[in-house]
C-alpha cells in the first residue's frame, strides 16, 4: 500500500483532502505540517473571490433596476424577486465581510457598463436608452423592495421621475 502524498504534493492532486489535512494541522497545532505557501495564497484569494461575487450581483441588481425602469410593460414579479434576491445575497457578503461594504461605491461604478451592456442585448433597446453613468445611489442599489416607478406612475410623475438629476 503506497503511503499518503505528502501535503504539500496534496495540493495539486486532490484539493479537498488537502484542504482537511491543513485544517487538521491548525486543530492540533501541528506547525511542521502546514503549508504556508498555499494555505496563504488561498486566504489571500478569499477576499478577491467575495468582492468578485459582490461585483457580479451589484451588475444583477443594475441591470435588473435599468430594465424595471425602462421596460414598463414587461415589469413582472420575477424581475422584482430577481432584483431582491441578489439584495439579500449583496446583505450577506456585507454582514460577513464588512470590510467590503467601503467598496461598494467603486463596484457599482465599475458594474454598470457591463450591467448598461447587458440590459441593452436582454431589452433590444438602444444603447441611449440607458443613461452613461448609473442613475441609482449606493442605497437605491441596495434597498430591498424599493423599484423604479413601482406603481407604473410615470404618468402622473413625468417620465423618468426616479432618475437622479445631474
Amino acid at each position: 500500500m503506497p503511503s499518503p502524498a505528502p501535503p504539500h504534493d496534496l495540493f495539486d492532486t486532490d484539493l479537498a483532502a488537502w484542504a482537511d489535512a491543513q485544517a487538521s494541522a491548525l486543530r492540533h497545532g501541528r506547525i511542521d505540517a502546514i503549508d504556508a505557501h498555499h494555505l496563504s495564497r488561498l486566504v489571500a484569494d478569499l477576499s478577491a473571490e467575495r468582492e468578485a461575487e459582490l461585483r457580479a450581483r451589484l451588475g444583477v441588481i443594475l441591470t435588473g433596476l435599468l430594465r424595471w425602469a425602462e421596460q414598463v410593460d414587461l415589469r413582472g414579479h420575477s424581475w422584482a424577486a430577481t432584483i431582491d434576491i441578489q439584495r439579500s445575497c449583496v446583505d450577506d457578503i456585507l454582514r460577513e465581510s464588512p470590510s467590503l461594504r467601503r467598496t461598494v461605491a467603486d463596484l457599482i461604478a465599475s458594474a454598470y457598463p457591463e450591467a448598461k451592456a447587458r440590459a441593452v442585448l436582454e431589452s433590444a433597446l438602444f444603447d441611449e436608452s440607458f443613461s452613461e453613468s448609473c442613475p441609482f445611489t449606493d442605497d437605491e442599489v441596495l434597498t430591498v423592495g424599493l423599484l423604479p416607478d413601482p406603481y407604473g406612475d410615470d404618468a402622473i410623475r413625468g417620465a423618468g421621475w426616479w432618475k437622479r438629476q445631474p
